[in-house]
């Protein structure tokens, strides 16, 4: 990359995080439907700019912990039962002392591969969503 458009890129990352803020052509991205094994998957096009940003960021990221601690999925030698192993003496911890415990849980794991989509379009279609949202 050139000397003089690194530098203007890097003032205006750091604008972007210092304003906490990214303008919605940034945040614009085209997904386009490929299929494979009967079903379809998805890749997602951004622009060279964005495309720098999320490299900047993502070397950034990769550099501060490269191991979480708390990180169960996609981790090689961790499971739900290692999750479950470290939940539920939180849970306990916070129930001894009288607190309320509020938890959430999801798997999304390869729920992208199993999903309809056709099906699921015209689901938010007829609940109402706007096209423009989906």
């Amino acid at each position: 990359m050139h000397g003089g458009l690194a530098v203007h890129l890097c003032i205006l990352f750091n604008l972007f995080l210092c304003h906490s803020f990214l303008p919605a052509d940034f945040m614009a991205c085209t997904i386009s439907p490929i299929v494979k094994c009967n079903n379809y998957g998805a890749i997602t096009l951004s622009n060279a700019v964005t495309k720098i940003l999320e490299t900047v960021l993502l070397e950034y990221t990769c550099n501060q912990n490269a191991d979480v601690d708390y990180q169960f999925g996609f981790k090689q030698g961790t499971s739900t039962s290692v999750c479950t192993n470290t939940f539920k003496p939180v849970v306990d911890y916070y129930r001894r002392r009288g607190s309320n415990v509020f938890v959430g849980f999801a798997d999304f794991s390869k729920a992208f591969d199993r999903v309809n989509h056709v099906k699921l379009f015209k689901q938010l279609l007829s609940d109402g969503v706007h096209i423009w949202m989906m």
